[in-house]
């Protein structure tokens, strides 16, 4: 039976074609939860992961990806993602161990998806440091109103933090007011120098990438220009050592970033 252009068959009646179980329907511009803020998918099943990937980019967040835990490390040493969506069963470190090491070293909030829905495990990824847990199989939309969720509650976070003074041994940074106070005297940085020193002191004892430390200073269209970072740490650091002699505040780590050290 074959319908003409009015969608009507030729006995009359409405012609109508069932919706797609795997159909994913773009959603309007103006409604997009995301914002352009990456979004690292850890998961080692690829029609699934792919599955993911649609439903994150089409509500206008960015992807990376990674399918064990090592790829984790390098995802976080080339862009720090703003959230975290993490399979518990991965090859080599599992998604515990995962999960620890990203507290180790920050805050982005963790969403465990996974087929382990045992209330055990539910209770041992929070205890480990998840932010929140989805067991497989999983609604989509549901996963979308648990990612906004998630990095609302973060962004609240941060707007709460990013004004107070953040104090460390020998060393005082004001946000509000870009002063920074050392031992022996106040420290007058560039005002891309005071952002380099926030952005390390922020993530204490983290590593930071170069191209991450670069995107976060300079700009979103910044990433390899290593040589520019590297003149403008070498001055950071100079006036540093002048107003608090004999103290090391940031450590490198040859080709991967930096380190911000908050203890002698």
């Amino acid at each position: 039976m074959s319908a003409d252009e009015t969608g009507r068959a030729r006995d009359g009646r409405r012609s109508v074609t069932p919706p797609s179980p795997f159909r994913v329907d773009a959603p309007v511009a103006t409604q997009l939860p995301g914002h352009g803020e990456l979004i690292l998918i850890v998961e080692d099943e690829p029609e699934f992961r792919e599955l993911v990937h649609l439903w994150v980019t089409r509500h206008g967040w960015r992807t990376s990806i990674a399918v064990d835990g090592t790829e984790v490390i390098r995802r976080f040493e080339e862009e720090v993602p703003s959230l975290v969506l993490l399979d518990l069963n991965l090859p080599g470190m599992d998604g515990w161990q995962v999960t620890e090491w990203i507290r180790s070293v920050g805050t982005t909030p963790v969403l465990m998806v996974t087929a382990l829905g045992a209330e055990a495990d539910i209770v041992r990824g929070l205890v480990a440091g998840a932010d929140d847990y989805l067991t497989k199989p999983i609604s989509f939309p549901e996963l979308i109103a648990r990612i906004t969720a998630a990095l609302r509650r973060a962004r609240l976070s941060a707007a709460r933090d990013e004004d107070a003074p953040l104090e460390f041994d020998g060393l005082r940074i004001e946000p509000v007011t870009h002063r920074v106070i050392g031992d022996d005297a106040e420290v007058h940085l560039t005002p891309t120098e005071f952002r380099l020193l926030l952005t390390l002191a922020r993530r204490q004892d983290g590593l930071v990438g170069h191209a991450d430390l670069l995107r976060a200073v300079w700009g979103p269209t910044y990433g390899g220009e290593t040589q520019l970072l590297r003149v403008t740490m070498r001055n950071l650091r100079a006036k540093l050592a002048t107003a608090t002699p004999g103290r090391t505040f940031i450590a490198t780590e040859y080709g991967l970033g930096y380190r911000f050290l908050p203890e002698r």
